[in-house]
């Protein structure tokens, strides 16, 4: 399953800084939990509300119930927490883990509320929206070699390249 965390964060002065502790620390304390897979992280290339992303691969539901979870700092931001604005979390089912996206490639991703749509000239692979937040009914998914998407969609720059767990 995917977990896709999606933020913006409110002081400028101080984003540069949270990025380096998510990408690194934060990362780190997550990806050495038993079935925290992979994560990668991106930022929009549009500047929209909410202009980070991460993208994890976990087993499913019931990894967020785990004391081990919340132990590693999972499901909040610790000192950076009062920063985090447009904050969501949702789950999606129908792939194991997503692919990583080279430095010279985007995410391309299309939010829908009423299912799979056609996108001309995209091959998105499509997503349901399963848990947590639940603010995405269906998500498409390409990964592509320009930042071109289709209308009402976003494309996404990686941050990092697509780390695993141990």
């Amino acid at each position: 399953m995917l977990y896709m965390v999606e933020c913006g964060f409110r002081d400028p002065s101080r984003e540069a800084a949270w990025s380096e502790w998510y990408s690194g620390p934060k990362l780190a304390s997550l990806l050495a939990l038993p079935g925290f897979e992979a994560s990668q992280r991106f930022r929009a290339v549009d500047g929209g509300p909410a202009p980070w992303l991460a993208v994890h691969t976990v087993p499913g539901t019931e990894f967020f119930d785990r004391p081990n979870y919340r132990g590693a700092g999972g499901g909040g931001f610790g000192e950076w927490q009062a920063d985090i604005i447009d904050w969501s979390r949702n789950l999606f089912d129908g792939l194991h883990t997503l692919p990583e996206v080279p430095e010279d490639a985007f995410l391309v991703t299309v939010d829908s509320a009423d299912g799979p749509t056609d996108c001309p000239g995209f091959e998105l692979g499509w997503l349901p929206g399963v848990g947590l937040d639940r603010t995405v009914p269906w998500r498409g998914w390409a990964i592509s070699g320009t930042a071109d998407c289709p209308p009402g969609g976003r494309a996404w720059r990686p941050v990092t390249p697509r780390l695993t767990g141990t």
